[in-house]
């Protein structure tokens, strides 16, 4: 019978060797590396606190199960509580017939967080949280994209195939610049350069957040960012290998803050976004418009995001393409008010606030 432990120092090593077993199907022993960032974002975060930890789960000495938990400060109707935000929720393939998911998620919803939440979840992990009186927020589980140029979306597909598809995507690169120049040219706007009569400008940290304090967000339960956690969070957001993150402020032809938006682009050309947020609601679409057109000059094929419930006729309208993926968006709270807030899609939760800002399924940890 295994046993419930807090995570400490200690059990880094273990964990990153779980992570390789539970989520890469990998037996090889971890670096130093992964380890390192298990520390630095479970017990080194700005948030870390002592009354809302992360957990493993250990038989006979071994890490076999773990619930890693980064305690965010949000608000709900204008009263400040604390909102646990899940990641590395798994165990071992060789225990997943045994009590270690349903023990590590039970010891959680007994903390004093006032909401418990994940943006990633399994359909298993789905089950789980139903069973112990969790709800599925399906508002925030649909994913879009926006199609930039189509001929290298195209072959960015090729190139995740195999065999011959897979070197026919490596060769296409001369073909698929030129193509999508042409199509640019043509009188539909889908196809053409994105554009928007709103600006778009880097910002520094400090500055993101000005904006942000400044614009804020109208939902009932929303996050409460503060200096220096907001920096460090956008630290590690920047720090995906092979990625480059943008942070930008939106004004409008008056020189008006209006938006900002936070995205993450590859060297692949898929561009992912963290955070869009808007001061007026017919501000979203020049705002939006201003962030395809910096994906464009940036190199982006593609723009992913996840649902803004507010806005789903707008995306449509700007051309995203709609998908439900195998990823579920899962809440727990005592308080009905508030896991019926998310549920209804009132809540302004974004890939900041949740687990997507984090590096664990995009490093190859080496």
């Amino acid at each position: 019978m295994g046993e419930i432990q807090i995570f400490n120092d200690e059990h880094a090593p273990g964990l990153a060797a779980l992570f390789f077993r539970a989520m890469r199907g990998q037996t090889r022993l971890p670096g130093v590396r992964l380890p390192n960032y298990l520390r630095e974002v479970l017990l080194l975060s700005p948030w870390t606190s002592a009354s809302v930890p992360s957990y493993v789960y250990v038989e006979k000495s071994k890490i076999v199960g773990s619930l890693g938990v980064i305690p965010r400060p949000m608000e709900f109707r204008g009263k400040p509580i604390t909102v646990a935000t899940i990641t590395q929720f798994m165990v071992d393939p060789e225990y997943r017939r045994g009590p270690a998911a349903v023990q590590l998620l039970r010891r959680l919803f007994q903390g004093p967080q006032e909401m418990s939440w994940t943006d990633g979840a399994s359909d298993e992990v789905n089950g789980i949280w139903a069973a112990l009186g969790g709800h599925t927020a399906p508002l925030y589980a649909f994913n879009w994209i926006r199609i930039l140029r189509p001929f290298e979306t195209g072959r960015s597909g090729l190139r995740r195939a195999s065999g011959l598809a897979h070197r026919l995507g490596s060769v296409a690169g001369i073909l698929t610049g030129p193509a999508d120049s042409l199509l640019a040219k043509l009188p539909l706007p889908i196809l053409r350069k994105p554009d928007s009569p709103f600006s778009s400008t880097p910002a520094s940290p400090e500055e993101l957040l000005d904006c942000i304090h400044e614009i804020g967000w109208r939902e009932p339960l929303k996050p409460v960012y503060s200096e220096p956690s907001f920096s460090w969070l956008i630290s590690q957001a920047a720090g995906v290998p092979g990625e480059n993150l943008r942070t930008m402020i939106v004004r409008n032809p008056e020189g008006l803050r209006c938006g900002w938006f936070v995205y993450r682009i590859r060297k692949n050309g898929d561009a992912f976004v963290l955070q869009l947020g808007i001061r007026r609601r017919d501000h979203f679409a020049p705002t939006l418009r201003a962030l395809f057109r910096d994906a464009w000059e940036q190199g982006a094929a593609t723009v992913k995001g996840q649902s803004i419930p507010k806005y789903l006729t707008a995306l449509t309208s700007e051309h995203g393409i709609f998908r439900h993926p195998t990823a579920a968006t899962l809440v727990h709270s005592n308080n009905p008010d508030i896991a019926n807030t998310v549920r209804l899609g009132d809540a302004a939760l974004t890939r900041l606030d949740g687990e997507c800002w984090l590096r664990f399924a995009s490093d190859d940890w080496i």
